[in-house]
């Protein structure tokens, strides 16, 4: 990334937002949109890789920040709330690699992006596990908008590991019928 190329995006940028827009037909009203969303999730990711930059530079604690998030409120001049989930994406991408081509590539979108790095953190680690299901949410992200995709996120393990998404389900069962109730007695008789 050179002061060239941000110049350039800069100015195309700001040629874009000029532009009028009501002389566009629906058809083409529609796919501005969409590539503009697009190019958005392109820059969004680009915007992540800086903060990891900065963040792994220290930058933060040398301008006395306590912290990434604080010091991108301070900077960008935005929420509190705002600035902890451009770190989480960030961290998200940086920890991800097909998550941060997909964000790249337009093919989700930043909150996607978020929903499918929570559903996966949580997963059991085995070999290809978090892959396989970071793989699939990527692929539902395609048609379904967050909170969809966040239920599921919550499924994903049954859908690409059942045998340990049904024992999973057994041991919570067991935490929540609590120390009181006794394990069913297995024989070894047949009879009794």
């Amino acid at each position: 990334m050179d002061e060239d190329t941000l110049a350039q995006l800069t100015a195309l940028a700001a040629k874009c937002a000029d532009a009028s827009v009501w002389p566009l037909s629906d058809d083409a009203l529609v796919d501005c949109l969409d590539t503009i969303h697009q190019i958005t999730q392109t820059l969004t990711a680009a915007q992540s890789h800086l903060i990891r930059e900065i963040d792994g530079r220290g930058l933060p604690v040398a301008g006395h920040a306590s912290s990434m998030g604080v010091w991108l409120r301070e900077h960008l001049r935005v929420s509190m709330h705002a600035a902890k989930r451009m770190v989480e994406l960030a961290r998200a991408v940086d920890e991800r690699p097909a998550l941060d081509a997909a964000l790249v590539a337009g093919v989700v979108n930043a909150e996607q992006a978020a929903v499918v790095a929570a559903a996966i953190r949580d997963l059991p680690v085995e070999p290809g596990l978090v892959d396989r299901a970071e793989a699939v949410l990527i692929g539902q992200a395609q048609q379904f908008e967050p909170a969809i995709l966040r239920k599921a996120g919550e499924r994903v393990l049954a859908h690409v590991a059942p045998e340990l998404a049904d024992a999973r389900d057994a041991a919570v069962l067991r935490r929540q019928e609590g120390p009181g109730v006794a394990e069913p007695r297995v024989s070894a008789d047949p009879v009794g």
